[in-house]
């Protein structure tokens, strides 16, 4: 692995390629069609190795999702929209009726995995909820 410095402008330019959670070496690899993974045998290896930050397995973060999905809670409802046009909300119960919650998270959820919802989609409709105070266990 090899250092480079670059100046503001170049920086820049890469990080407006990039895509969320990409690194820098992921942006370059992608503009100029280097496949990952993939390490000259010409480049001499360093006299001095370097620390290792990521696992030479590991791989750039991938979507699975195939269509976008929204979930909020406005006008005290919980909302969950997919790209495609279904959407459905139901009303939020008090913060204190467990039960209702539960049964109401329920139906969210078996909404949300009805129209394709990938697990990361799934936890947004959850999260939504316990981002805005709709604790199950407290």
């Amino acid at each position: 692995m090899r250092n480079i410095t670059v100046s503001e402008p170049v920086w820049k330019a890469i990080a407006e390629l990039g895509k969320f959670g990409e690194s820098e070496d992921d942006v370059l690899r992608r503009v100029f069609h280097i496949p990952p993974n993939t390490n000259s045998s010409d480049c001499p290896a360093p006299s001095m190795p370097e620390p290792r930050t990521r696992s030479a397995v590991s791989s750039p973060r991938r979507s699975f999702a195939t269509q976008r999905m929204s979930s909020y809670i406005r006008n005290e409802q919980l909302h969950v929209e997919f790209q495609d046009g279904a959407s459905r909300s139901w009303p939020l119960p008090p913060k204190n009726d467990k039960v209702a919650l539960a049964s109401m998270r329920e139906k969210a959820v078996s909404f949300a995995r009805e129209n394709g919802a990938t697990i990361g989609q799934i936890n947004a409709v959850k999260k939504a909820l316990t981002d805005a105070g709709f604790h199950l266990t407290r």
